[in-house]
């Protein structure tokens, strides 16, 4: 059996040494209870998604000493740039960097393992969210709402004989409030298997984040805090004989 494990926001920083308990008590140790809980689940034929926040580096070269420390973790690794993932400054210099060390990168794309197809796009604070703050230089909420739909179509795509469609976004795709927006009506519209996604750190915010069926998709919140460091089982298939 192959299994697929989900967990965002592992904010690693071997680099440069960060306090991460100053975040609160969830994150002490973190690292250390992370390879920990990880190790006790994942098998080395696994796949383990990671959307976003993999690093707090903000560069190439300070990631290296966190991308080597998750290679030493077992499973095949896919990420997906997160908000604090500076070291990430396009998808073809982050493949470069990250592709030989044994990872796969998705930014509005897909890829095929196993038999499950996986797409992602970062996403962004939409309109009606109450913390949007416009940015009409980037225009970061329709570039994401854009590669979204992107990686929905490679996805749809690439998918074979109603084989699963595993959709991995950093933002959540509703608001802080758990209002519908944009990003979760083309996600209704297109009906990938499931949604995962992190971002979200505070009690309040875990209490509206959607979970469960919506539409016809399955949710998943998998920041690292709300899931206690422990990687979740999303999805597994049969080994090929």
């Amino acid at each position: 059996m192959i299994r697929f494990w989900a967990i965002a926001d592992t904010h690693l920083s071997f680099s440069k040494a960060r306090d991460m308990a100053r975040f609160g008590e969830k994150w002490r140790n973190h690292t250390e209870r992370l390879a920990m809980a990880w190790r006790a689940c994942v098998a080395p034929q696994d796949v383990v998604l990671i959307p976003g926040d993999v690093s707090w580096a903000s560069s190439t070269k300070h990631v290296l000493p966190d991308l080597a420390w998750l290679t030493m973790l077992p499973g095949t690794k896919v990420l997906l740039r997160g908000n604090h993932d500076h070291w990430w400054d396009s998808i073809r210099q982050a493949r470069q960097l990250a592709e030989p060390l044994g990872f796969h990168l998705i930014e509005g794309d897909a890829l095929r393992l196993h038999g499950v197809t996986i797409c992602g796009a970062m996403g962004h604070i939409a309109p009606n969210d109450p913390f949007y703050a416009p940015d009409p230089k980037k225009d970061r909420y329709t570039r994401e709402l854009q590669r979204l739909e992107s990686a929905l179509q490679h996805g749809q795509t690439m998918r074979q004989n109603g084989d699963p469609l595993l959709l991995m976004m950093h933002y959540p795709p509703f608001t802080s409030h758990g209002q519908p927006t944009a990003y979760s009506a083309l996600i209704s519209r297109y009906k990938p298997t499931l949604c995962l996604y992190g971002h979200l750190h505070h009690a309040k915010e875990w209490l509206v984040a959607q979970q469960g069926i919506y539409e016809g998709v399955q949710y998943h919140l998998v920041a690292a805090d709300f899931l206690e460091m422990t990687p979740r089982l999303i999805w597994q298939v049969p080994s090929a004989p």
